[in-house]
């Protein structure tokens, strides 16, 4: 197998994958990193072997202290060589040490000191992302299924959505979706999304992801929080974290609210701060 093989067969590889239904945002992941491999091989006509993706793996090493970052690399390129039948030429994935503890985890502290600055500060919108993000354990990218249609049918009926290439059921609790409700009524807003850009160009559509970032971060400065705790995703370690505090032996439930079918996933977000664990060994009795 020679580099111009490997770029001649990708397109090929990537649309099988396609029609695999694998999410827009993994094909677009195993094309960055598979071309980063072809961009790093050089031009000398010499056969991959091997010592070739030995080299590569020490390569990346040497220009990433993330074995996180280095894995997902990793884990793309193995895919293409399998599905070229070059099982031979992969690689092992870099070890990481399991961590007990996520310092960058918010309390639920934070998240009512969040909820009480973005009303004071005028985010209206803001704070009842932040109530959907902690209270579903939704991600970012699946508010758009936060319709007027979906919100009228709750909490009889959960909201379907489709993400990551798969669909799963988004639960909203009653009283939740009576403030959503409320909120849209007030707003005016009769169909479609609830939550809206500001932008008069983008009239209808959802708030870019970056314009909600930034007002997370504003708030969480003058929240006095660690802007680097304050991100949609943390929100659903939150609410793992809450949950598991009320139902500590239900990680199969949460493994099915948060959509994971992998209970080590699910593990991820149940790590608390070294505070936490701190504070729960002050309540236990000897």
């Amino acid at each position: 197998m020679y580099k111009e093989d490997l770029i001649s067969n990708l397109d090929e590889w990537l649309l099988e994958l396609k029609y695999e239904e694998k999410a827009d945002n993994t094909l677009k992941q195993y094309k960055t990193s598979v071309m980063k491999f072809i961009d790093w091989l050089p031009d000398d006509g010499k056969a991959i072997t091997k010592d070739t993706t030995l080299e590569y793996k020490q390569y990346l090493r040497n220009i990433t202290e993330s074995p996180k970052t280095m894995n997902i690399w990793i884990v793309s390129i193995n895919k293409y060589l399998k599905w070229l039948g070059l099982n031979e030429l992969t690689i092992k994935k870099v070890k990481m040490q399991q961590q007990s503890s996520n310092e960058e985890s918010l309390t639920l502290a934070d998240f009512k000191r969040l909820l009480r600055i973005s009303k004071r500060m005028g985010y209206e919108q803001l704070y009842y992302i932040f109530k959907v993000l902690a209270m579903t354990g939704c991600r970012i990218g699946e508010l758009e299924y936060f319709t007027v249609e979906n919100i009228e049918k709750t909490p009889r009926k959960n909201i379907k959505v489709f993400n990551k290439g798969k669909d799963r059921e988004i639960i909203v609790r009653q009283d939740l979706s009576r403030e959503l409700k409320h909120y849209y009524k007030s707003k005016g807003i009769e169909q479609g999304y609830i939550f809206l850009s500001n932008d008069p160009n983008c009239k209808g559509k959802m708030p870019n992801k970056s314009t909600i970032h930034r007002q997370m971060k504003k708030v969480a400065g003058a929240a006095r929080i660690r802007t680097e705790k304050v991100h949609p995703h943390n929100f659903r370690h939150l609410f793992a974290q809450v949950f598991l505090n009320e139902y500590p032996e239900n990680v199969l439930d949460l493994a099915d609210l948060l959509g994971h079918n992998d209970l080590k996933t699910t593990r991820i977000y149940t790590k608390t701060s070294g505070e936490q664990k701190r504070i729960k060994l002050e309540k236990v009795k000897f």
